[in-house]
């Protein structure tokens, strides 16, 4: 009963304190909307500049993609940006006016409030979580006034920024030719500026404001993603391609192995043509011939699992790669699909 009353007292001062907002739903989408037309700037700007891809996107990329340099690689370049500014940005900072250090450490306490809670069973509990992190989110703020009035705050502003600018430049140049295009730091700039001015308003809201990456391989959900088109189907992907060259060169590796093996066991008949006449070499023959089924086994598995076992089943619809990013107001509604290509 007290935890009924608790519950209930929760909710009622959830729903008193709904009226404090920083941006309302369509200032936020407007300013996403801004966010995803940058990204897919920047993307399309170095979509010829690109001479790796990022680990996680290698199944979700054709092999022949980088050297193409078309609309796969700007959907690549989307992706990798989007995905990096919600692990690194949003899932990292408390505040922006805060320094960074004391901001990451506050972001971690938040997430971990949730991460750590029980698993939700009802509607009910999952709005006391909701506002349990809410309230602990508004009254460290509270808490922190001092900090947020203080002179220096525009300086940490600044130099979260700049650190920002030159992390992200230096995330995109691991994987882009050498020297990267002229333009990508003026796009960069515009991004980063925008996404500061983002998270500013995000720790003043009342309510819970879910920004979200959708990883590859993540169930497709209708009411938080918009599915995209126009670029090539998945055929054979940089892993795949990989694997198979990797198969290829166990398979060279097999074969060069028993070329020696036969080699030095035809020196080995010439020395001792007692041991052939009298049968004992037929056992090294049965070996030999062992070897040779074995080395066509190794052939064998260069071709496709489908072409041994048929097709591939066809699973339920999953994320290749998710172009940009979700905005939701945690229980109430989406602000921004995910824009997502399907497998």
């Amino acid at each position: 009963e007290d935890q009924v009353k608790q519950l209930q007292n929760s909710l009622a001062h959830q729903r008193l304190s709904q009226s404090r907002t920083s941006l309302d739903d369509s200032e936020y989408t407007t300013r996403f909307n801004r966010l995803d037309g940058l990204i897919a700037q920047l993307a399309f700007s170095i979509r010829k500049s690109w001479r790796s891809i990022p680990s996680w996107l290698v199944t979700s990329v054709n092999k022949d993609a980088v050297a193409t340099g078309k609309q796969e690689m700007t959907a690549a370049g989307r992706s990798f940006i989007s995905c990096w500014l919600v692990e690194e940005v949003f899932d990292k900072c408390f505040h922006p006016d805060l320094e960074p250090g004391l901001s990451a450490q506050l972001r971690g306490i938040q997430k971990n409030i949730r991460r750590y809670a029980p698993n939700a069973q009802t509607s009910e509990e999952e709005e006391y979580l909701t506002a349990k992190v809410v309230n602990w989110r508004l009254s460290t703020l509270e808490g922190l006034q001092d900090a947020l009035r203080a002179p220096n705050c525009a300086v940490n502003r600044a130099q979260l920024t700049d650190l920002l600018k030159e992390n992200l430049c230096s995330a995109l140049a691991l994987h882009l030719q050498d020297p990267p295009p002229s333009d990508l730091e003026g796009g960069v700039h515009m991004i980063i500026e925008l996404v500061v001015s983002i998270a500013i308003h995000l720790p003043l809201e009342s309510r819970d404001v879910q920004i979200e990456y959708f990883m590859p391989g993540f169930s497709i959900l209708p009411e938080q993603m918009k599915l995209e088109s126009g670029i090539p189907p998945l055929l054979v992907s940089i892993a795949d391609d990989a694997a198979e060259r990797a198969s290829m060169k166990s398979a060279a590796s097999d074969i060069t192995d028993l070329t020696n093996s036969e080699a030095h066991e035809g020196q080995g008949k010439k020395r001792s043509m007692l041991s052939a006449l009298t049968g004992s070499g037929g056992a090294e023959g049965r070996k030999s011939k062992g070897k040779a089924q074995g080395a066509g086994g190794s052939s064998s598995s260069l071709q496709r699992p489908e072409s041994s076992s048929g097709a591939k089943e066809e699973g339920p619809p999953r994320v290749r790669m998710a172009a940009g990013i979700g905005v939701s107001v945690r229980g109430r509604s989406v602000l921004v699909k995910a824009p997502v290509f399907g497998t």
